[in-house]
């Protein structure tokens, strides 16, 4: 049996093998990165990724290791998936405010896919968090009860970055429509964060499951909130017209101030 600290001085030689691959590697993804932002080619491609793994599965053959080797490289190409992302778009979070029913939620799904990053709903949270839906809370405990709650919330996601693991930051988090009620979350919103306010036409807004807008009227709760979604946002989106559309006008603004 070989000695464990001749195999331990082997591990050792290999790992440094690998470091300095890795970090070439990076810094090779950090470029494919730069060309990327400068001429808009899509930020990732799902077809190479399996293409490499099918090749890496056909090099090792039989080798009784190999689905070890091939779970390492992918985390090794999730993670230059995440280098390429901050490279382009930074490590900011990104916060939705905008109308209730504007499309925050769908949007913010779809734009976490596209840069590679968590994607969290405030209302989702809030039912997680707290134990009851914003809706309920609001029809048995009334709107104030609800803001203190949902402010609470944003406190805590607005939390010190530094204090989260590196692959948690730079989340996109959907906003309650009335997130823009409470003065004190403007500095919650804004604290190394970016805020999108989507916008859209008041006629294609539904109030169903949404007391506020039921009670109120959207025209007025637009009339209430409109300055602050504009007056705290650092980037205006309209949502006019398909999904995709709406996403490639966000991806655009933010290589642009990040």
């Amino acid at each position: 049996m070989e000695d464990l600290k001749e195999l331990r001085k082997a591990i050792d030689a290999v790992d440094a093998e690998l470091v300095a691959s890795l970090q070439k590697r990076l810094e090779i993804t950090a470029k494919i990165a730069e060309y990327k932002a400068e001429t808009g080619a899509e930020l990732f491609c799902p077809e190479r990724e399996d293409e490499k793994l099918d090749v890496l599965r056909k090099i090792l053959g039989d080798y009784p290791y190999a689905e070890y080797v091939v779970s390492l490289f992918r985390d090794i190409m999730d993670n230059s998936k995440l280098q390429q992302s901050r490279t382009i778009f930074g490590t900011k979070d990104i916060f939705l405010i905008g109308m209730p029913g504007c499309g925050k939620s769908v949007i913010g799904e779809e734009l976490a896919d596209k840069t590679y990053r968590d994607f969290y709903d405030m209302d989702s949270l809030y039912r997680e968090t707290y134990g009851i839906s914003p809706a309920d809370m609001i029809k048995k405990y009334g709107e104030s009860a609800f803001r203190y709650k949902e402010t609470e919330l944003l406190r805590n996601l607005s939390g010190s970055e530094d204090a989260r693991n590196f692959k948690d930051k730079g989340r996109i988090i959907s906003c309650g429509g009335g997130i823009v009620v409470r003065d004190e979350n403007k500095e919650l919103l804004k604290k190394n964060s970016i805020v999108i306010y989507i916008r859209r036409d008041l006629k294609n807004l539904s109030s169903k499951g949404r007391p506020l807008s039921a009670s109120i009227g959207v025209e007025k709760l637009y009339e209430q909130r409109a300055s602050k979604y504009e007056g705290w946002s650092d980037i205006m989106i309209v949502n006019d017209e398909d999904i995709d559309s709406c996403i490639n006008k966000i991806l655009k603004e933010l290589k642009n101030i990040k």
